[in-house]
């Protein structure tokens, strides 16, 4: 066995050390073979050492640029060191050297369809790269993604294609079921199904699909048992054992119906997850299923109404979400911008409901002492005269870019403020990375370093949700310049326990606030893309977003910390008696009973 060859083979059974040593062997006898480069490049980025990785596989390129395994490798190892950009553009340079590289194609339209959102242009590039290598499983695969946000029933086409050419592999038959789940054809989902635990009787997403299927057919016969009329309790389908804003949604709502005495069969996103503080798997005679998700996720149970209960941060949804939303019955949304984001899109109008969210008043007022936090230079946070809080997803939505340029901007080093940044849910590297290229890119931008401005604390680590009130309370402020909101459960749960708001007027934020509750920032609309850049932003591609104006923002910042502005309107009584998880649980029971759907009764 040539030193290439046992490379090779280490690679693939996963002893990466001997096969890095293997890898640099093979590339001393045989340094003029581009695949010698390749190889010693892939054990380098799938290893330790991507940074080295990444060089090795540019410096092969130079010598072999059309070399398909060198280009899309080195792809691979740029996505996964967040630099998207290049990967795209790398790949965009192969097509055009090689146009007969299926490979390039394919990953093409992988990146259109995660990266840049680009649905139909992912579908193009990824039906050209089936044509070039029609034999090839992984593309057929590929080609079932890029179609799923547009057609299902392309989908199932890819995917018995991919079985056909791999009939041991379990995959397509595990999602060929959760294609036809997604049209509401259970029965049909099932033969799949079986296959796939046949061949792996362990493939965890076969037994969650199953776990799902089972709940489904008990709730769908005791919706036929039930007979005509309204039901007597609910179907509530959610991602509530995660840590997501849908998961926190759904949560409130299963446990405030629950002290309304609203029966409730809850089933998981997945299907095997149980409601901790009581069984609810049992049948309760519902009529409709509620799912508080995205339309992607939604699949339909014969014999119940299908309603979606979601939100959008923008001006309107894209047009793949408009078409997966024609699969419910009735969309429920939380506020008027939300009623107009699908309106606006094509939704019936006549089949969309308005149902407020509620604020959370129980953390709110939890016994969390304030936590305690320094700076960079040991000074306590509590000592700050002016301390804001912005807690968000390190996401290009949230323009964290836009806080940090108006910080960098307004703020002096002298001034008793301090800026505390949660970025989500912490202890994210995709995060991290992010956020040190926005704080590089805006100092560049801004011509000024952070060392100049006034603190900024990053609480990076997850917490708890009683040490998250904790951190609220450390604060006398909340900050957001965000580009759109569905709702904002960090910003009303700060409201709600009485801290000074500053927000942008535009989308959720009107439903709940004016300029009597807090300090409002004018807003415009337009393109939504990356920051500092041009390229669009993969869940708004070809969307519109609003723009804060970060020079009236700059002015609310300055006056606050200079001592014009010494009173911050107190919105928590307004959000505590108009935006209950009470007053929203009732909300949806009447939405329901006004629908036929639900027999009025339990406790109001």
């Amino acid at each position: 066995m040539d030193a290439y060859t046992h490379a090779v083979a280490l690679h693939r059974a996963g002893q990466a050390t001997e096969a890095l040593a293997a890898a640099r062997q093979a590339l001393e006898a045989a340094p003029d073979d581009p695949l010698t480069h390749n190889l010693l490049g892939v054990c380098l980025t799938t290893g330790q050492l991507s940074a080295e990785g990444i060089e090795v596989l540019r410096a092969a390129i130079a010598r072999w640029p059309d070399h398909e395994h060198l280009v899309s490798n080195l792809a691979i190892a740029l996505l996964n060191a967040g630099e998207q950009n290049a990967a795209w553009h790398r790949l965009r340079h192969l097509a055009v050297l090689n146009p007969a590289s299926a490979i390039a194609f394919d990953r093409l339209g992988l990146l259109c369809n995660t990266w840049r959102g680009d649905r139909e242009a992912a579908t193009r590039l990824t039906d050209r790269a089936v044509r070039l290598s029609p034999q090839d499983e992984g593309i057929r695969i590929d080609q079932s993604l890029a179609w799923a946000p547009h057609d299902l029933n392309r989908t199932i086409r890819a995917l018995d294609a991919a079985a056909v050419l791999n009939p041991q592999n379990p995959y397509p038959y595990v999602q060929r079921a959760g294609a036809l789940l997604r049209q509401g054809r259970l029965p049909a989902a099932l033969p799949p199904l079986r296959r796939a635990l046949k061949l792996d009787p362990t493939h965890d997403d076969a037994i969650k699909h199953v776990m799902r299927c089972q709940r489904y057919l008990t709730a769908s016969k005791a919706a036929v048992a039930q007979g005509p009329g309204p039901g007597d309790g609910i179907v509530l389908r959610g991602p509530f054992a995660t840590a997501s804003g849908y998961a926190h949604m759904g949560r409130r709502y299963i446990q405030t119906l629950r002290q309304q005495s609203v029966p409730l069969q809850v089933i998981g996103v997945f299907g095997h997850e149980t409601w901790s503080e009581e069984p609810l798997e049992a049948p309760v005679g519902a009529k409709a299923a509620i799912n508080i998700m995205v339309p992607l996720a939604v699949e339909p149970i014969q014999g119940l109404s299908t309603i979606l209960y979601s939100m959008f941060e923008g001006p309107r949804i894209s047009p793949t979400w408009a078409r997966q939303s024609l699969t419910a019955d009735m969309v429920i949304v939380p506020t008027e911008s939300s009623r107009v984001a699908w309106a606006s899109q094509g939704y019936p109008e006549d089949r969309i409901r308005v149902c407020p969210l509620g604020v959370d008043a129980e953390p709110a007022a939890a016994d969390a002492p304030p936590l305690v936090l320094v700076d960079g230079a040991g000074r306590s946070v509590a000592s700050y005269r002016h301390r804001f809080l912005n807690v968000s997803d390190a996401i290009p939505r949230k323009n964290l870019d836009g806080v940090l340029r108006v910080w960098l901007r307004t703020t002096n080093r002298s001034d008793d403020a301090v800026l505390i940044l949660k970025p989500g849910k912490g202890g994210n590297e995709a995060a991290r990375r992010h956020l040190q290229a926005i704080v590089r890119q805006t100092q560049e931008h801004v011509g000024r370093s952070f060392a100049d401005a006034a603190p900024i604390v990053l609480v990076d680590q997850p917490l708890t949700e009683l040490e998250m009130t904790g951190l609220f309370r450390t604060a006398n402020y909340y900050w957001s310049l965000s580009h759109g909101e569905g709702w904002d459960l960090p910003l009303s749960k700060a409201g709600a326990m009485g801290m000074g708001l500053i927000a942008p007027a535009h989308s959720s934020y009107l439903d709940y606030l004016d300029d009597r509750f807090a300090r409002m920032i004018p807003s415009s609309t337009g393109p939504a893309h990356l920051p500092y850049s041009a390229e669009p932003w993969e869940p708004f591609f070809g969307l519109d977003w609003w723009n804060p104006d970060e020079e009236a923002a700059a002015s609310i910042i300055a006056d606050i910390i200079a001592g014009r502005d010494s009173a911050l309107p107190d919105a928590s009584a307004h959000l505590l008696n108009n935006f209950t998880w009470g007053q929203a649980a009732h909300k949806l029971r009447t939405i329901l009973a006004d629908a036929g759907l639900l027999r009025q009764g339990g406790m109001p």
